[in-house]
């Protein structure tokens, strides 16, 4: 079962991993009429973010480093 969190413009939440890594999701921007939500993710430069609709059915180990999505600062 998933967690699921209602958030609204510019609230965020924090997953932290066994490590105490964390990462902060902040939804930037809603498009009702698109049904899109902009979100920014920060994480440490080691996590890796893959993009589902990229790969679903596969093994975050079956990826190749060209699918996954860089994280960076561009908050386009």
């Amino acid at each position: 079962m998933a967690l699921v969190i209602s958030r609204q413009y510019e609230e965020s939440f924090i997953i932290t991993d066994s490590l105490g890594n964390e990462v902060k999701i902040t939804v930037l921007k809603i498009k009702d009429r698109k049904n899109q939500v902009r979100i920014a993710i920060d994480a440490p430069k080691e996590f890796r973010i893959r993009r589902t609709e990229i790969s679903p059915d596969k093994d975050v180990e079956e990826i190749s480093k060209t699918q996954y999505t860089e994280v960076t600062n561009n908050e386009n």
